[in-house]
């Protein structure tokens, strides 16, 4: 019986994540939703947990023809098992050499055919645990260990994480962003809208304060689905459903530039407001910086337009390295001199200044340390913008963000709302100030863009 479209993109879900499925999930995702193992390898289903299924189990797939022999010995599935599940098989794969040898006792060599070398090594237990108490642990890592059971779920438990992150540490699964291959496929801005612009260098945490905020805004209810731009949706809803999960966004790739179009009502009024959320790379911000106008150039007639402008400059908390916020700081400051010399500013409402990462603060009053991190590190800069706000007559203003501690770069430590707090302050107090600063015209008189 065919599945119905809600059985399937649960189903869909359930695929995109196979890789971390225990041996008793795969067993259950068949006999619950008939998901079949071709299905499964399809979609990533690695030899070794292929090589903990029951015999009579893959036989089936076997006998009812959706995997043949060859599909196994393809993925690299041990010969033992496909000889278990057909006892006349004869492998045609040629034995390969053994590559490696033990170099010292902090290592167990492994084999794992599903890798195109045929083998591949794996830490210890040992060496594992030890770069979790360090927070050094890569993510396909630590997964790698749980599937081969190098560890175990208690092992991550002794160390302070509860079941419930180590469940969703086993789901995680990078995903790039959602954009259009070529930037001439976008649609155009929407006219009579406010354009909210995202920038920053890479890792500062641009696509996570979207999330962040769209999250919130999903929760609260107060925000409306606008089909202008399907590339937009299709981003915002991963970064949604990425940040219910507890799961960062991966950086977006070089070339990566898209705009969100939504409709927003604050709570307890009755009007909504178009709004373009522009979100580009931190790679691409970083080339606009080092080539200046022949780079932005080729986005200025995309983004000229008479819509009113927020830009909203996100500065990654970086307290000791003085080279690296230095660099920041020049980047910053040159692309907010090209954006005033292709005429940006001139339609400017407001200019905010967003440290990231306030959990890291060295301080309890994050508000006032931000203000003082931005004057101390990134004066000229904020000097730059103060000249820019006595010519352009914008709201300046500088205030922190963060949503908590996260681990292993890209995995939220409490993903919970009610328990993280981070996730409804910041938000909130983001999508304030853009009810307070952006305004639109009605009749003879402003009006917030929320108005009543």
């Amino acid at each position: 019986m065919p599945r119905s479209a809600t059985e399937q993109a649960l189903v869909d879900y359930i695929l995109s994540t196979i890789r971390t499925r225990s041996t008793n999930e795969l067993l259950d995702y068949h006999s619950i939703m008939d998901v079949t193992l071709k299905e499964m390898m399809n979609n990533g289903l690695s030899a070794s947990q292929i090589n903990g299924l029951p015999v009579d189990f893959i036989r089936l797939f076997i006998e009812d023809g959706n995997i043949s022999l060859e599909d196994l010995e393809d993925a690299g599935v041990d010969d033992q098992v496909i000889q278990a599940v057909n006892p006349n098989y004869t492998s045609t794969t040629i034995e390969p050499e053994p590559i490696f040898e033990p170099i010292n006792g902090a290592f167990t060599p492994i084999m794992d055919p599903s890798q195109s070398d045929g083998f591949s090594e794996i830490p210890s237990k040992e060496t594992i645990l030890e770069d979790v108490r360090n927070n050094k642990a890569l993510i396909a890592n630590l997964q790698e260990a749980l599937n081969r059971k190098v560890i175990d779920s208690n092992d991550l438990a002794y160390l302070g994480f509860s079941y419930e992150f180590i469940d969703r540490l086993q789901q995680f699964k990078a995903e790039k962003a959602i954009f259009p291959k070529n930037f001439s496929e976008l649609p155009p801005l929407r006219e009579n809208s406010s354009d909210i612009y995202f920038l920053g260098m890479p890792g500062s945490g641009k696509s996570t304060m979207l999330a962040s905020l769209f999250a919130y805004c999903n929760r609260e209810g107060v925000m409306r689905n606008i089909v202008d731009n399907q590339f937009g949706n299709k981003y915002r809803n991963q970064l949604v459903l990425g940040m219910v999960q507890g799961f960062l966004p991966a950086s977006t790739d070089e070339g990566f530039i898209n705009f969100i179009p939504v409709d927003m009502k604050y709570q307890g009024q009755t009007n909504f407001q178009q709004l373009n959320f522009i979100d580009m790379a931190g790679e691409k911000f970083r080339r606009v910086a080092d080539e200046g106008i022949q780079e932005f150039s080729s986005y200025k007639n995309y983004l000229n337009n008479g819509n009113p402008k927020c830009l909203i400059f996100v500065i990654n908390f970086i307290e000791k390295n003085l080279v690296e916020s230095t660099k920041q700081d020049q980047n910053l400051q040159e692309v907010l001199a090209l954006l005033e010399k292709f005429g940006i500013l001139k339609k400017t409402e407001a200019v905010y200044l967003v440290v990231t990462k306030s959990d890291l603060f060295p301080s309890p009053n994050k508000q006032e340390y931000a203000v003082q991190y931005i004057a101390n590190k990134y004066r000229n800069f904020l000097n730059a913008c103060t000249e820019a706000k006595k010519s352009y007559n914008f709201v300046l203003k500088s205030f922190p963000y963060s949503i908590g501690p996260a681990k292993f770069s890209y995995i939220l430590e409490d993903c919970d709302p009610e328990t993280n707090s981070n996730l409804v302050e910041y938000p909130k107090l983001l999508l304030e100030q853009l009810e307070n600063d952006l305004a639109y015209k009605r009749g003879n008189s402003l009006g917030s863009w929320f108005g009543k």
